[in-house]
């Protein structure tokens, strides 16, 4: 499997088209970017809870005895001590220790688990995976991205609306990164409690057919969908770093700040990703230089003027002597200032 310029489209954009969406083209992807207001469906995802097509993200299934083991070869963490149901974030490193892909893994059976990643690494991730391979290994592993879909449902709501409208009682047995597998219509579907724009929130893993009904039936009980401009800014203002483009420069987990969420061993390192909130209205594009006291400090990796605090906010990989709250920064002639993660009041 070989990566192409090609540009994918989601096996429900018919029905995101009906419901009135815009696309716009990010990592290979066409996705919706609004469905005509990005700050009312923001405003559900915070308020409420909203619904969203993530099926743009990679998904393999690996399975067999060995499956444990392969994965372990290839992300960092403690794979092999998941138990059945859990699931947990991990990051594929290099030869260096840089992350080249960011991935919820969840064991849904005893030798058997679903590898949800970035929508960019899906290729790199997958040729990883088959390298990693014993010769004598019983594991097999299979790409699901262009099958299935992939699913999201956020927001203070989610839990009560998901329990109410899509299986009894299935909040109330799942926990937080807890993963299982349920009925709906007649048809099997796994669910995982996660999210990564700061609420409460779920994935799930289903047929496209399936995927639709889900999508109907959360859209008659008020749940509206939400476009990737009401997403970024929602994931920008949690302060939850994305592949690309945050970490795609060879980021090391420890200058990711990700070494506790993920388990992994930290360290000393030169630079690492903090909050930013910037003056005016200007939001400079990913790579604008960061300079402190007329030296150079960094990058600003991810913006968006914020539709939660209406202000222009961002990540930005800054050096750790200059990386405290409070401090200033200039991003090409724009003031900004380091703020303590995250922008959100509270967190999910």
């Amino acid at each position: 499997m070989t990566h192409n310029d090609r540009i994918y489209h989601l096996a429900l954009r018919e029905i995101h088209q009906a419901a009135g969406a815009t696309f716009a083209v990010r990592t290979g992807w066409s996705l919706p970017e609004q469905y005509g207001d990005a700050a009312r469906e923001h405003a559900a995802l915070r308020g409420h809870a909203a619904l969203f097509d993530r099926s743009h993200h990679s998904r393999f299934i690996v399975s067999g005895t060995d499956a444990g083991d392969l994965l372990s070869a290839v992300f960092a963490g403690h794979v092999n001590e998941l138990d059945e149901g859990r699931a947990m974030r991990a990051a594929a490193l290099d030869e260096m220790g840089r992350i080249v892909d960011l991935a919820l893994i969840a064991r849904t059976g005893g030798i058997a688990y679903m590898v949800t990643g970035e929508p960019g690494q899906r290729f790199e991730t997958f040729e990883r995976l088959q390298a990693a391979r014993g010769a004598d290994w019983d594991v097999r592993v299979e790409d699901r991205t262009e099958t299935t879909c992939l699913l999201g449902v956020a927001g203070p709501a989610a839990a009560a609306l998901c329990e109410q409208h899509l299986g009894e009682g299935l909040p109330a047995r799942l926990q937080r990164l807890h993963t299982v597998t349920f009925e709906f219509h007649g048809f099997r579907t796994l669910v995982t409690r996660t999210s990564d724009i700061g609420e409460d929130g779920f994935e799930f893993m289903l047929a496209p057919a399936v995927a639709q009904h889900i999508i109907e039936t959360l859209g008659q009980a008020g749940v509206p969908l939400a476009g990737q401009a009401a997403l970024e800014s929602a994931r920008i203002e949690a302060c939850i770093p994305a592949f690309d483009p945050d970490l795609a420069p060879g980021y090391t987990p420890a200058q990711a700040d990700l070494d506790q969420l993920l388990d992994i061993p930290g360290g000393e390192e030169g630079v690492i990703l903090s909050a930013v909130l910037l003056e005016g209205e200007s939001v400079p594009p990913a790579g604008t230089p960061v300079t402190a006291s007329g030296r150079r400090a960094g990058e600003l990796r991810s913006c968006v003027r914020s539709l939660g605090i209406g202000s222009v906010i961002g990540l930005a990989s800054v050096a750790t002597d200059v990386a405290l709250p409070g401090a200033e920064l200039d991003l090409a002639g724009i003031r900004a200032t380091i703020t303590a993660k995250s922008f959100l009041r509270r967190r999910s």
